[in-house]
């Protein structure tokens, strides 16, 4: 038995595994994990978010969505109308008198031809920060200026209603050069172009409004300088309000590309994820060796693979695998003795035993399964309670067998 393994005087090499041997066996795993933790919070800061490609969603509540605003308008009355794609947004359109479409494309996915659809859709069209092709297909005298960041208008400069109630806004986006475009109102214009341009749409029915100062509907800025008053007043003018931004489902031939579907960070973690596998199974394999055959007949004594047995027990700390083993080989021992064959059950030999010990039923069982040892010194305590069992179980039968003997 493995008794000995657990005891004091056990060879040297038995010894209980503190903390540090523990981190030495793990510090590999320990590195991979920093690092993958370090690499991770880099890359969440040097990057893009995830909800940066959802910018101008209405359910998007980050400070690059618009939610906010949608949510107001709700509130105020407006029928609010969440379109994903452009034939959906344009199916919304019921009353195109009584209804303002909001389109943005912050993925650059929809077509010159597509953009063209929205003309006449709606009485009032707003196209978010629009982009060169939707600048040249529904306004095509006006240019696309340059992007615009941490930019104030004080004044909006223009007849435009909405503009004028807001006084000032928050013109970061892109701006506008409406200079060339005839009937054009452009506001809050500074140096590198106009924030928001409102004309006619090209089919001569209702007004489009360019909204190159984006910030003003995004929840991050809605509550700065006069953007809540230039959103609700562009957006609220109409009791029906459709609001769409364009998906990779508007994509020409409807297929979406698979890096649209998982969100940027997956590739890196992914490359990184799959070098650190590599130099793990490098490590491991140069670490481990080429597997070694013993055609040999070898011929291992029985205390030699008990000791080793116990040793690896004792370096692993697994107290109570250990005393498993010896709880097994005793159960296995009692049944043999008092003759209740192999298909025996743990209570039914618990039972025998109590019944030849006379010892109670509560206390056999947390000896033979349920106690757990705490430290090596319970280990060794537990080990012995089970010897001394089976020397009492086997004097028992013995007397047993005697009485037995001695009847006529």
């Amino acid at each position: 038995m493995t008794i000995t393994a657990a005891r004091a005087d056990a060879p040297a090499g038995v010894v209980t595994p503190t903390v540090r041997r523990a981190l030495r066996r793990w510090l590999f795993w320990i590195v991979v994990a920093v690092l993958l933790v370090a690499f991770a919070a880099v890359y969440g800061l040097t990057t893009r978010t995830a909800s940066e490609a959802n910018r101008f969603d209405a359910d998007e509540a980050a400070p690059a969505g618009s939610r906010a605003l949608v949510q107001v308008l709700g509130e105020q009355g407006i029928d609010v109308v969440v379109a994903s794609t452009l034939d959906e947004a344009l199916a919304a359109v019921d009353d195109p008198g009584a209804t303002t479409l909001v389109a943005a494309d912050p993925r650059a996915v929809l077509t010159a031809e597509q953009w063209q659809r929205l003309d006449g859709a709606a009485a009032s069209v707003i196209v978010i920060e629009p982009p060169a092709l939707a600048v040249g297909a529904l306004a095509a005298e006006v240019a696309p200026g340059i992007p615009v960041i941490d930019a104030v208008r004080d004044e909006a400069g223009c007849s435009v209603p909405a503009a004028q109630r807001a006084g000032s806004i928050t013109a970061d986006g892109v701006a506008l050069d409406a200079s060339a475009a005839a009937g054009a109102e452009a506001c809050f214009t500074g140096s590198e172009g106009s924030g928001l341009v409102t004309l006619e749409q090209p089919g001569g029915e209702g007004a489009l409004h360019l909204l190159g100062a984006s910030a003003v509907v995004q929840n991050g800025f809605l509550g700065v300088q006069g953007n809540a008053a230039l959103a609700l007043g562009l957006a609220g003018e109409h009791p029906i309000l459709v609001w769409y931004v364009a998906s990779p489902a508007d994509l020409a031939g409807g297929d979406t590309p698979l890096s649209e579907l998982y969100p940027g960070w997956v590739n890196p973690v992914a490359w990184l994820a799959l070098t650190v596998g590599l130099a793990a199974a490098i490590w491991r394999g140069r670490r481990l060796g080429p597997v070694v055959i013993e055609n040999l007949p070898v011929v291992v004594r029985t205390t030699e693979t008990m000791e080793g047995r116990a040793r690896l027990y004792a370096t692993s700390g697994a107290r109570l695998r250990a005393l498993d083993a010896l709880r097994v080989g005793t159960l296995r021992r009692l049944a043999d003795g008092l003759a209740l064959g192999s298909a025996a059950g743990v209570d039914d030999i618990v039972a025998a035993v109590a019944g030849i010990t006379g010892r109670d039923l509560t206390g056999l069982r947390a000896l033979l399964v349920d106690r757990e040892p705490r430290d090596d010194g319970e280990l060794v305590r537990l080990s012995d309670e089970l010897l001394e069992l089976e020397r009492q179980v086997r004097r028992r039968v013995a007397l047993d067998d005697r009485a037995d003997g001695a009847s006529p």
